[in-house]
């Protein structure tokens, strides 16, 4: 009846799925009645294995296996799509493989290499498109359907190889050469052979008959019929090790072999076989690029030299392989004596992807590579002043070019001042990217001599057949001499033709700076500085690109240390402030980048700071800088701070030095000098204490002296500087002591001649620095005590204060009452401010009537 069989249901179902039992018979008893419904058979169907998937063991297969069989499954099917002419489907199909490109990235990423398979079906599949499209009449034939699709594939499929530009290339060149996955999945697919189930050992249960009354055959058959099965596939203690991947053993068959069928013996075992076998690298040669031509032409050449540098710049391309077929094509052209043009078009291609080849900004060529491009630069160079009648201009387009025509000029399109500027901001990068204080650099510095010849020789092409493009050049001619001590007249020549020029703003500000810097090194101070001044700069360097800003700061230093040099204390002190007052001359004179405290700086800015740093050979010493600064710091302030001692409200002119000096009070211990700071400080409190040999000691101590080109003529006009300042201050303390000192006592105590003391004294005098009188007869200094005394000054201190207090008062009053006051004897507000009369009470008006 219907509630036996619903019994019965659910221990088939319980046996065939854990125990993989004999369900077959059951199955068909239990269809075979009519009580049953076709929903109940449907749902238990599922559940009930047949007799071949019992035999089939589960196979773990893995993600490369699949992968790559579903993209051969997708080319597949693009091939039979082709073969009906079928566009729509060949677009969608195309769609697919791509998708599965895109799941098998991380496989094709760990194998290195794009499968061969997957590049055929792009190169096949763009030919197939360029057939059709160049098939005028059947693409008229075609339906509005696969017309629109052609279109769309077209498109699509020019963008999307590009990324693989290089290996179509690649292959194209080998269109034979098959690697062993390719193979395969050409002529077929692996097939999976599955071994024949064995024989089982004893017969099945019977089935069961509609109407049987005997209950216990369909309950029997776990004793003898699954016995055997169950000893065969299934362990008798099962758990979840059953479910599990195993690995492999080498010692048992596997029942799931794959088979490659071949019309022969594989690549692979032909090499087996042969024992001289070994592997050769493929390269470019002439036979490869020109196969099947008895006679190269001009024709020839280009249109291989358009097919290697359409893949110039493109993903995943080999830059080495386009160099090699390019320089072979330079050969072949070389060869067959086609021309000097074509030769130039060659050498513009090869040098620009020898420039290519470090895709990365961050970073530098290699310096082997380098030099190879500057040697092909070179010749290109020598061919193209060989040959005048050669115009090679940007301006000039593809159509107008011309390379074997001798009735009209040669016309080649390209730049050869742009190649030439690449290599010189390349060669930057280069000394940028190497340690400074190796051989290296040293042998790396060697070639800027190369390299200022080159852009001479540009400089002469460029001026011959590019005018309007002369200053660009003559700009790095003049950066590869501004720094050097040789050159003079060369430079002189090069920045009088740009002043008189109507130039580019930019190129006009960069040659001044460099004449300033230039003139700075060689001790011309005053012309130097007249240059500065007249220019403007100081108010409009903001507005300017960041190179320029570092220049600018860079002829600022040297300027300083110009004046410094030449004994004007206060010009080196102000061309120095601005710098050394920020802390950051090491990133203003882009010689290093500081650490920061918060990250205010991000990656991208910090690679490109990185690439605006100068060479090591163009740094200019910050210890030496610092230096300058703090000794013109002390021979300024020093005396100031002794002619107003008591004045709080004193003007600071460094803000630096006066925080080393309250960094040295604030040490618990004070021991010798040791750094170039301390010495300066122990300086100043001798200075300040009227001791100036102490002072010159502990300043000449310093070692960053000996940087100076005349290093004696510097610290002989440093000890000048001191012993005068000294004297300044020693009058400005210890006034108040004398009533009168004589010019010989003062120039017997800072050893100074007699006339220099009397023109120091006098000095003071006339600038109201010191209340003294000079008294020509007996050489004496009248000194006159009208200074206050420290009481005094402290009393006027404070009456300053409290006016400056009361004044602050009643602006607050103002602001808040709105300039109003409360009239007593009106009884009301009123604007403007109260009459509080004298101190008797009388008003204005009373006092006006007392006087007359």
């Amino acid at each position: 009846d219907r509630s036996r069989v619903g019994v019965v249901l659910f221990p088939i179902v319980a046996m065939s799925r854990f125990f993989a039992g004999d369900s077959e018979s059951d199955s068909e008893s239990d269809i075979g009645e009519p009580e049953i419904q076709p929903a109940a058979a449907a749902a238990t169907a599922r559940y009930i294995l047949s007799d071949d998937e019992e035999e089939v063991k589960r196979v773990v297969r893995s993600e490369k296996d699949k992968r790559l069989d579903d993209i051969a499954e997708c080319v597949k099917v693009l091939r039979n799509s082709k073969k009906i002419r079928d566009v729509a489907k060949v677009a969608s199909d195309f769609d697919n493989l791509v998708k599965s490109f895109v799941k098998a990235k991380g496989v094709v990423q760990k194998l290195d290499k794009t499968p061969r398979v997957y590049i055929r079906a792009l190169a096949e599949l763009e030919d197939f498109v360029k057939e059709l499209w160049e098939d005028k009449e059947g693409r008229k034939k075609l339906s509005k359907l696969n017309a629109k699709a052609l279109s769309s594939l077209r498109q699509k499929l020019r963008k999307y190889n590009q990324a693989f530009g290089a290996d179509i290339f690649e292959y194209r060149q080998n269109p034979d050469e098959e690697c062993e996955s390719a193979g395969s999945e050409e002529e077929g697919e692996e097939e999976v052979v599955k071994a024949k189930p064995e024989p089982k050992q004893k017969a099945k249960a019977a089935k069961l008959e509609p109407g049987s009354d005997d209950d216990d055959d369909f309950w029997d058959m776990s004793d003898d019929d699954s016995s055997s099965s169950s000893d065969e596939d299934v362990p008798k203690t099962m758990g979840i090790e059953y479910f599990l991947k195993r690995h492999k053993d080498d010692s048992k068959p596997d029942k799931r072999k794959r088979k490659r069928v071949t019309d022969g013996p594989s690549k692979k075992d032909k090499a087996k076989d042969s024992d001289d076998w070994h592997p050769v690298e493929r390269k470019n040669d002439k036979k490869a690029l020109f196969k099947g031509l008895e006679e190269i032409k001009h024709s020839d050449v280009l249109e291989k030299l358009a097919e290697v540098t359409a893949a110039r710049g493109k993903k995943g391309v080999d830059r080495n392989d386009l160099i090699s077929a390019l320089q072979v094509i330079y050969e072949v052209a070389e060869k067959e004596e086609l021309g000097a043009a074509l030769l130039i078009k060659i050498g513009l291609n090869i040098v620009n992807t020898m420039m290519d080849y470090n895709t990365k900004l961050a970073t530098c060529m290699k310096f082997e590579s380098w030099v190879s491009c500057m040697d092909y630069i070179s010749s290109l160079l020598d061919r193209v002043l060989a040959n005048d009648e050669i115009l090679v201009s940007t301006e000039i387009t593809e159509d107008d070019e011309n390379y074997e025509d001798a009735a009209r000029p040669y016309k080649v399109r390209g730049s050869v001042l742009m190649v030439v500027e690449r290599l010189d901001d390349e060669y930057t990068r280069v000394l940028q990217g190497t340690d400074a204080h190796s051989t290296d650099y040293v042998e790396r510095l060697k070639q800027e001599c190369k390299v200022s010849a080159l852009i001479q020789r540009t400089s002469d092409y460029v001026e011959k057949h590019c005018p309007a493009d002369i200053f660009n050049i003559r700009m790095r001619c003049i950066e590869h001499l501004y720094y050097k001590k040789t050159g003079s007249s060369e430079l002189e020549e090069l920045v009088r033709s740009v002043y008189a020029a109507d130039v580019p703003d930019r190129i006009r500000t960069r040659t001044l700076l460099c004449h300033v810097y230039y003139m700075a090194i060689h001790e011309r101070f005053y012309d130097a500085r007249e240059y500065m001044l007249m220019s403007h700069l100081q108010e409009s360097i903001m507005h300017t690109d960041v190179a320029t800003q570092i220049l600018y700061n860079r002829a600022m230093a040297q300027l300083g240390l110009c004046a410094f040099r030449h004994g004007m204390i206060r010009d080196a002190h102000i061309a120095l402030g601005d710098m050394q007052a920020s802390g950051r001359a090491k990133e203003l004179l882009a010689q290093g980048l500081l650490t920061q405290r918060h990250n205010e700086r991000t990656p991208e800015q910090e690679k490109l700071e990185k690439m605006r740093q100068v060479p090591f050979h163009l740094h200019i010493n910050l210890e030496l800088l610092e230096c300058v600064y703090l000794t013109s710091s002390m021979l300024l302030e020093i005396p100031y701070m002794a002619a107003q001692p008591h004045n709080l409200r004193k003007r600071i002119q460094s803000k630096t030095f006066h925080h080393q000096l309250r960094l040295a009070e604030r040490q618990p211990l004070v021991g010798p000098p040791e750094t170039m700071r301390e010495h300066v400080v122990k300086a100043a409190h001798a200075m300040k204490a009227g001791e100036w040999k102490p002072c010159r000691d502990f300043i000449m101590a310093i070692k960053c002296w000996d940087l100076f080109p005349k290093v004696e003529k510097v610290k002989e006009l440093i000890s000048r500087k001191i012993q005068e300042e000294t004297l300044r201050t020693y009058l400005f303390t210890y006034s108040s002591v004398y009533d009168s000192i004589s010019l010989e006592t003062l120039a017997n105590l800072f050893e100074l001649p007699r006339a220099v003391v009397k023109s120091v004294v006098s000095k003071m005098i006339i600038n109201s620095e010191l209340l003294a009188a000079l008294d020509e007869p007996t050489a004496m200094v009248v000194l006159h005590r009208a200074e206050p005394s420290r009481l005094q000054s402290l009393a006027m201190q404070m009456a300053d204060k409290v006016n400056l207090l009361l004044d602050n008062n009643e602006k607050i009053f103002n602001a808040r009452s709105g300039d109003m006051f409360w009239n007593r004897q009106q009884g009301q507000w009123q604007h403007g401010r109260p009459d509080w009369g004298d101190r008797r009470g009388r008003r204005p008006q009373q006092r006006k009537r007392e006087r007359n």
